[in-house]
C-alpha cells in the first residue's frame, strides 16, 4: 500500500487529500442539519402547545396555569391519554344530489358546508372534539346523520341550513329544537344520566342551546332575530342529545343573500354560532345537569332514605 502511494504523482495525492477533507465537511454539515431539524421540531411543538393551552385557558374550558397543563401533557404517554373534550357534531345540511335551496345564484348545500367548516375550525381551536356528518359534497341520508349523532349521547348536535320563502322580504335567523322526542330516542339519555326505570326526566337542553346560539349569532351579525322554535324536524326530534337546526338566513331575500355569500359575513356567523355553543358548554361545565329536571321515583326515594338511616 505504501509503495502504491509512493508512485502516485504529487498532484493526485493532493487531489485525494482535498476530497477527503471536503467529505469530512460534507458529513459534518449533514449532521448539523439533522440536529437543527430535531431541535426546531421540538421548539415548534412546545410553541404550538403553549398557544393551544392559552386558547383553552382563556375560554374557561380547562383550569390551572398553562405550565401545569403543559407538564401534564408532556408527562403523559400517548397511549394513556383519554379524550375528555366535549363532542360537538356539526351537520352541514343537504349535499350531493340534494342541493337544498337555490336562490339568488347561491346553492344552499355549498354555503352550509362552508359555514360548518368555519364553525368546526373555531370549536377545534377551543379544544372541542368536532365531528361532521359530511365533510365534502356528499349526500348523507337523514337516518345516517341521526345514527352518527346517537352514537354520542353526551354530545351536542348542530345542523346548519339556509332558508327561503315565497315572501321576498322575509329575512333573519331562526333556530329550531324539539322539546318532545320519542321514548326510544331518549332511552340513551336516561342511560347517560343513570336514571331508574320510573324516574321522571324533563329535558330542556335543546331549547337552552338554541337560545345561546340565537342570541350570539344575531349579536355578531346584526341579523334580524326571528326567534327559536319548537318543531318536529327530523334532525332535532330523532337525535337524542341536545340538538338544534340553524336557518342562517334567507337566500330568497336579495340583500340577505348577498350577505350570506360574503366570506366576511360567514366569518361573523361562524363566530356567533361557535360562541353560542361554547357558552352552553361552559354552563354544562358548571352544572352537568344544566337544562334537565330529574325526579327519582317514590320507590327510589324510600330506598335511599332507608340506606341513609340504616345505621341509626
Amino acid at each position: 500500500m505504501c509503495v502504491f502511494f509512493a508512485i502516485l504523482p504529487l498532484f493526485v495525492l493532493k487531489l485525494l487529500k482535498f476530497l477527503i477533507t471536503k467529505t469530512r465537511f460534507l458529513l459534518a454539515g449533514i449532521g448539523l442539519i439533522i440536529l437543527l431539524g430535531v431541535l426546531f421540531g421540538s421548539i415548534m411543538r412546545k410553541n404550538n402547545l403553549q398557544i393551544f393551552s392559552n386558547i383553552a385557558l382563556q375560554l374557561g374550558l380547562v383550569k390551572g396555569p398553562v405550565n401545569e397543563i403543559e407538564a401534564d401533557l408532556n408527562n403523559s404517554k400517548t397511549g394513556d391519554l383519554i379524550d375528555t373534550r366535549p363532542v360537538v357534531i356539526i351537520d352541514p345540511g343537504h349535499g350531493g344530489s340534494d342541493g337544498g335551496t337555490v336562490a339568488g345564484g347561491a346553492l344552499e348545500k355549498k354555503l352550509n358546508l362552508e359555514v360548518a367548516n368555519l364553525v368546526g375550525k373555531k370549536l377545534t381551536q377551543a379544544q372541542v372534539n368536532v365531528k361532521f356528518t359530511r365533510d365534502s359534497d356528499l349526500k348523507v341520508n337523514l337516518s345516517e346523520r341521526s345514527k352518527l349523532a346517537n352514537e354520542h349521547p353526551g354530545a351536542l348536535f348542530v345542523s346548519i341550513h339556509h332558508n327561503a320563502s315565497t315572501v321576498p322580504g322575509a329575512h333573519g335567523v331562526e333556530i329550531y329544537y324539539a322539546q318532545s322526542k320519542p321514548d326510544s330516542v331518549m332511552l340513551s339519555q336516561r342511560q347517560y344520566f343513570k336514571l331508574g326505570k320510573n324516574d321522571s326526566f324533563s329535558d330542556h337542553r335543546g331549547k337552552l342551546l338554541a337560545g345561546h346560539v340565537q342570541y350570539l349569532l344575531c349579536s355578531m351579525t346584526g341579523a334580524k332575530d326571528r326567534g327559536i322554535r319548537d318543531s318536529r324536524l327530523a334532525m332535532t326530534r330523532w337525535v337524542s342529545c341536545p340538538s338544534i337546526l340553524i336557518e342562517c338566513g334567507f337566500l330568497s331575500n336579495a340583500k340577505e343573500c348577498s350577505n350570506l355569500r360574503s366570506s366576511a359575513y360567514r366569518e361573523k356567523m361562524s363566530s356567533g354560532i361557535a360562541a353560542g355553543v361554547l357558552k352552553y358548554l361552559k354552563m354544562v361545565d358548571a352544572d352537568p345537569y344544566y337544562g334537565t329536571s330529574i325526579k327519582a321515583s317514590k320507590a327510589a326515594e324510600i330506598a335511599q332514605f332507608q340506606s341513609e338511616n340504616s345505621g341509626l
